[in-house]
């Protein structure tokens, strides 16, 4: 069922792309497919590794609490360095090393509500955790990443130790 309605899906997406085109299908019948066996390929082994990960919908409204706080908190600060003559900017890039959350949706969930917080943004996943660019490193960035990543944890159920603080390097 999942195929069928995703393709009726590609299929419209496809006539937006061309303008309702019947003579566009002809390159429609050859890539609409194509894009739904990558597509079935990639949750196939996506599915594997979070077989045991499911959403807390009980958890639901806190997180989006968090994530209207954050969206708002990340705009003002954007807001007001822009308009400030004196930023007292020290950008870095630092590694986060991600404690609790396996590969998937979580881990990409994550990674995005980073790049809300005010000042940060993923640069790249590694293997260990996250490249993140900040404008001011310092424990309260960390925490804030952290709280982040605490925020997901619960989302998806998944236990983390209360106490657990980063290592942070000066």
């Amino acid at each position: 069922m999942f195929i069928f309605i995703f393709s009726l899906i590609l299929i419209g997406f496809w006539f937006l792309l061309t303008s309702g085109e019947l003579s566009s299908m002809i390159l429609g019948i050859i890539f609409i497919p194509m894009s739904i066996i990558a597509s079935m390929q990639l949750s196939r082994r996506t599915d594997r590794d979070q077989s045991k990960l499911h959403l807390k919908l009980r958890k639901l409204p806190k997180f989006i609490v968090f994530f209207a706080y954050q969206s708002v908190k990340g705009g003002v600060d954007t807001a007001s360095r822009a308009f400030s003559l004196n930023m007292k900017l020290h950008p870095e890039f630092i590694h986060y090393p991600i404690q609790y959350l396996p590969a998937g949706t979580a881990m990409n969930l994550f990674i995005n509500l980073v790049s809300l917080l005010p000042g940060s943004v993923s640069v790249v996943r590694e293997p260990s955790g996250v490249l993140l660019h900040v404008l001011i490193t310092n424990p309260k960035t960390l925490d804030e990443i952290y709280e982040c990543e605490r925020a997901v944890c619960q989302l998806f159920g998944i236990e983390t130790r209360e106490n657990f603080r980063l290592p942070i390097a000066e």
